[in-house]
Order: C-alpha cells, then structure tokens, then sequence
C-alpha cells in the first residue's frame, strides 16, 4: 500500500528552505536508493497502527530505524534530531499510509 503526500506536508516542505532543498516532493521518498524492512509492530481492534517500526536501508549513508508510536514518529537519522521529520519517516508514511498530525508533528516548535 502506497500512500499520497498530504498537502500540508506539501506546503511545509516548499515553506522551510532546508527541508525544501534535502527533499523532492518529484517522486516517492521510498525510490531508488532507499530499501523499507518492516520488523514489529501492533494494531488496535480496528485494525489500526498502535506501533511499529521500520528499517530504512540506504545505499549512500546507511541504516536508520523509523518507529511509530501513538501518533508520534522518531528516527536514528541526524537529521531528523535536528529538524524533527525526516525523508526516511516519509518514506514508511508512504508505505504504511500513516502520516504523522500536523499538530502533534510542530507542538514543540510553537
């Protein structure tokens, strides 16, 4: 299962210069260089992601894990500890079609 890019992440990426300039809104996040491995995860009764976590494999700079946890998403990449959203969460929001709420995603920078 794929999933769209939703059009405030659109807005956000064309919005903040360095996003902007790291990302390419062009083509899926998970394209070429990038491999997904599922590894763990739980669903609710209604068959809706609790948790899980995801192994991003890349060709050019390594392994990260994605986790998902209630609503909020974490990575071991660098870039995500400084801007708090990354290629690689996008990457599994594409393939898992959970993406992470807009307001959950900037609570700590307002």
């Amino acid at each position: 299962m794929t999933s769209d890019i939703p059009d405030w992440i659109k807005e956000w990426i064309q919005k903040d210069r360095l996003v902007r300039n790291k990302f390419k809104i062009s083509h899926k996040y998970m394209s070429h260089p990038k491999r997904i491995q599922y590894m763990k995860g739980e669903k609710d009764d209604q068959n809706e992601w609790i948790s899980f976590k995801y192994m991003i494999i890349s060709t050019k700079y390594g392994k990260y894990w994605v986790r998902y946890n209630q609503g909020l998403y974490e990575c071991s990449c660098p870039f995500f500890k400084h801007r708090g959203i990354c290629s690689h969460i996008f990457s599994v929001c594409q393939v898992t079609g959970v993406w992470p709420d807009k307001e959950l995603l900037f609570s700590s920078k307002n």
